[in-house]
């Protein structure tokens, strides 16, 4: 484990005016190289469907969220690759394509993950299928600009979850170790490209009101309704009612003190500043930290 893996969620990187007019110059204003890396996990070790202490609540709710990622990241791909030909930077161009290439191993990591957590009793299959349904909704019914603005949106959100799992070790160590090592990876990866959807966006759209509009939107209305729904639906098709101790323990997870959304709060309404950029949070020392963590399971492919 990192010995800084508790970070404060307030450490942005200051800019000097000479650094930051020389940034707004570039079409890319990524800090790390996007690496896509191949990983091996064995998901055995999930033995029971409620694997997080026991919470359905909360071990549910994850698997929702796993359940979204691959539809939800080959949204993510789509959405960019409309505006691949509007790109002239090359080291932008480069980036657009190794987020392609990250994030459809995390589809795939995830694809198996769910599949073993079928096996404990979910359903996870049918929370994919209705993702699939509405991203293919989303390709026939909205703009390009909107769908690169959701995308933007969603990217930023992975990415302050991702800060968390990276700095909150004691709240990841309740899952089975293949479960949280999958999330480790996948926030690496998560921070490495976080401003590649934003870059392009303010590159080749630059609509700062749709932007808004849309993480409003999502923050306020989307992303919590389709998480509960998701977690309602999947206990109940196992039968399962959540006690009110549940639900008390889900509410210290997200709510109480280092809960996962008390924790990053300040750093996700940041998105609303005026001179937002991914990178105004620097996790660049916390990646390279979690990178020689997470060595061993790294493969070459």
């Amino acid at each position: 484990m990192p010995a800084n893996a508790k970070l404060a969620t307030t450490d942005f990187k200051t800019l000097s005016t000479t650094e930051a007019l020389s940034e707004s110059s570039r079409q890319s204003r990524s800090q790390l190289e996007i690496k896509p890396r191949r990983v091996s996990f064995d998901f055995n070790d999930i033995a029971e469907p409620f694997y997080y202490r026991g919470n359905p609540l909360i071990s549910a709710m994850w698997a929702t969220m796993s359940a979204s990622f691959p539809a939800g990241e080959a949204e993510f791909i789509n959405s960019v690759k409309l505006f691949e030909s509007q790109i002239n930077d090359s080291k932008l161009k480069q980036e657009v394509k190794n987020f392609a290439a990250q994030e459809a191993h995390h589809s795939l990591q995830h694809r198996q993950v769910n599949k073993l957590l079928d096996e404990r009793g979910y359903n996870t299959a049918k929370v994919d299928q209705r993702f699939k349904e509405k991203m293919a909704e989303r390709a026939l019914k909205w703009s390009a600009e909107r769908r690169l603005a959701r995308t933007v949106v969603a990217e930023h959100v992975t990415a302050i979850m991702a800060h968390f799992a990276l700095t909150h070790s004691e709240s990841m160590s309740h899952f089975p170790d293949s479960f949280r090592r999958l999330f480790q990876w996948h926030a690496i990866e998560e921070i490495e490209h976080k401003s590649v959807a934003f870059d392009v966006y303010q590159h080749c759209v630059n609509d700062q009101a749709l932007l808004r509009r849309e993480f409003r939107y999502f923050s306020y209305l989307e992303f919590p309704f389709n998480v509960s729904m998701g977690t309602r639906f999947l206990l109940k098709q196992m039968g399962r009612k959540a006690s009110w101790q549940d639900r008390k323990g889900l509410w210290r997870y997200l709510f109480g003190e280092d809960g996962l959304i008390s924790s990053v709060k300040p750093l996700y309404m940041s998105f609303l500043d005026k001179d937002f950029h991914p990178w105004n949070l620097d996790d660049s020392v916390l990646v390279e930290e979690w990178k020689e963590t997470l060595a061993p399971y790294f493969r070459d492919h």
